[in-house]
């Protein structure tokens, strides 16, 4: 279902990269959605500190300002690279020491919107396999904004995005970043639930049909539930809505195997009045990152108005 366009402001987009081809496609994802959004862009590089090098070079006296001038050269080609007319708001910037902490504090420093780095690193395997870097795991738990992990190329025509709720307060910011993302293309919405104590009912001997009975009228208040939450974001009503029964991890890579999105939008986890926060939906943000074969865009709680 193609949905209307209803935009995130994005004001400020950071992309970090290690001049990998991991990071190179980062930088063309973040170079294009600044494109998309009219917004500023900055390309980071992270310097390893002095005594990592000197731990790769055999030597006790790194020439740090060498290393630098070097990277800043590099960032500077980069940019002519993915903006040859120069016609983004582009900046560059060289920082040294632990690359997670460092990008996740240029990024607040910077007040980026959205941070977008590759989901590996130069140690990006050839095996075609997901997985994730040792960089972007830490940022899943720590970056301050809007975080996509980057492992497809830049995709030509419309966008299909999947997102992810649990039906928490978290659920609108995740729905308006995906609708958001997914404008003249198309949007999908997955919620998945679990019968409570299904396996037990089933070993006590209650019929099938009973479980049955539960589930659609569960459903049935579910996607209710889910249209009031796709309202509320201002979203298209007719949304593609997915009420499923079943592990949210297993059923999300269902629909990801059987939709095909170019991009997975969930949160880092969800809490509501009533409703504790979710520790069960954070994991399967962490394994989604790790082994979505798509690119993924995770929403902090950051995101959710008023203090935290």
């Amino acid at each position: 279902m193609a949905v209307r366009p209803f935009t995130v402001k994005i004001d400020r987009v950071l992309v970090a990269t290690d001049f990998s081809a991991a990071g190179y496609r980062a930088v063309q994802s973040a170079a294009d959605l600044a494109r998309r959004e009219k917004a500023a862009l900055r390309i980071l590089h992270v310097v390893p500190s002095g005594r990592q090098l000197a731990g790769f070079w055999g030597s006790s006296n790194p020439a740090m300002h060498h290393v630098h001038g070097q990277a800043a050269v590099a960032l500077s080609r980069l940019a002519e690279a993915i903006d040859p007319a120069r016609q983004l708001e582009l900046s560059t910037g060289v920082v040294t020491g632990p690359a997670a902490r460092k990008i996740a504090g240029a990024a607040s420093e910077y007040r980026a919107d959205m941070l977008v780095i590759g989901a590996h690193g130069e140690h990006e395997t050839t095996t075609g396999q997901p997985g994730l870097g040792g960089t972007a795991t830490k940022l899943v738990g720590t970056a301050p904004c809007a975080l996509r992990l980057v492992r497809l190329p830049p995709q030509a025509g419309p966008a299909s995005v999947l997102a992810a709720v649990d039906l928490s307060e978290l659920s609108v910011p995740i729905l308006r970043w995906a609708a958001g993302q997914a404008a003249g293309g198309h949007l999908h919405v997955l919620h998945a639930y679990e019968v409570p104590f299904a396996s037990r009912l089933e070993a006590y001997g209650f019929a099938a049909g009973t479980l049955d009975v539960y589930t659609e009228d569960e459903q049935g208040r579910l996607d209710r539930e889910l249209a009031s939450l796709v309202a509320e974001a201002g979203c298209d009503p007719d949304v593609h809505r997915i009420i499923e029964r079943g592990d949210t991890a297993s059923r999300l890579f269902a629909q990801i195997r059987r939709l095909h999105p170019t991009l997975v939008v969930l949160g880092t986890h969800g809490a509501s009045k009533g409703r504790p926060a979710s520790t069960k939906f954070g994991s399967v943000c962490r394994y989604t990152a790790a082994f979505s074969p798509t690119d993924v865009l995770i929403i902090p709680r950051s995101a959710l108005p008023g203090p935290r």
